[in-house]
This record gives structure tokens, C-alpha cells and sequence, in this order.
């Protein structure tokens, strides 16, 4: 299974926000075409639409954390892969690619994810690459982070 990162643009965007999750998914994730036009107001936000061959499966919104004065620190913030693919391994695969893209980037030393309360299938799925619980608040969310330098 070839799945490759690319970077969302006029002429797959469309194919991005149209991208569906479950029913019960709704409540964790945010719309695609929402942070899509979020990243338009900070030119330091990178949108990456996964690609499993040449067809658009998923997308992953990424940005340094320079509002919060972290410069050394990275924010996965909308990781999703469409129903219809998920379960096949592309996630965890598109996980290691933009991990790497990151580490790649000189000023990354930490990487942050966060997710809501209740999405907690997700705490197994950053711990199998080495994403530790930092902040767990039952409100706000669970922070996990992977130092990478």
C-alpha cells in the first residue's frame, strides 16, 4: 500500500473537505473544510491531505506553536481518515510520515496532540509511537506528547 502526504491545494481541496467520519466521530473531530479555512489566517499552519495511491483518504493539520511563544514545539490539530479506509493501517502509516516531516524541521523538539474526552481509543494509538499523557482534564481533554530531540 503506497500512502503518501501531500500538500492540500486548489486542486484537491475539494476532495479533502468532502472526506467523511462516523456518525459517532463527529463529536472528536473537527471539519476539515473548518480548519482548512482556520490555516488561511496563519500562514505557519501546514494541511496535508493523505494519500493512499492516487485517491485522497485522509488529512493532517500540523503547526508550530509560535501564539503560545513554544517555538520548539509542534501541534497535530485535525488528524482524520475517511470511513470508508479506516481500519487498513493508513492512519498509523500517515502518523510515521508526518512524524518524520516534523522531526525534519530544525526548531521541532516536541510534538503535541490532544484529544477529547470519551476518544480514548486514541491514548493506544499515539503510544505506539511514543506520545506520553501529560495533561488529562475530563473538560479540556488529554494532552500527549513525543519529545523528538
Amino acid at each position: 500500500m503506497n500512502v503518501t502526504l501531500r500538500d492540500v491545494t486548489k486542486d484537491n481541496w475539494l476532495d479533502v473537505i468532502h472526506l467523511e467520519i462516523t456518525k459517532e466521530q463527529e463529536d472528536y473531530v473537527a471539519l476539515n473544510s473548518e480548519s482548512i479555512a482556520e490555516s488561511s489566517f496563519y500562514s505557519h499552519y501546514v494541511n496535508r491531505a493523505i494519500y493512499r495511491e492516487d485517491e485522497v483518504v485522509g488529512f493532517i493539520q500540523y503547526y508550530q506553536e509560535l501564539e503560545e511563544g513554544l517555538p520548539d514545539e509542534f501541534y497535530i490539530a485535525q488528524f482524520m481518515v475517511d470511513v470508508k479506509y479506516q481500519g487498513q493501517g493508513i492512519g498509523k502509516i500517515a502518523t510515521e510520515l508526518v512524524i518524520n516531516e516534523m522531526k525534519k524541521i530544525p526548531e521541532c523538539k516536541k510534538i503535541t496532540i490532544l484529544y477529547m474526552p470519551g476518544h480514548h481509543m486514541m491514548r493506544k494509538f499515539y503510544s505506539q509511537f511514543g506520545f506520553v499523557v501529560t495533561e488529562e482534564d475530563d473538560e479540556d481533554g488529554v494532552v500527549m506528547e513525543l519529545d523528538v530531540k
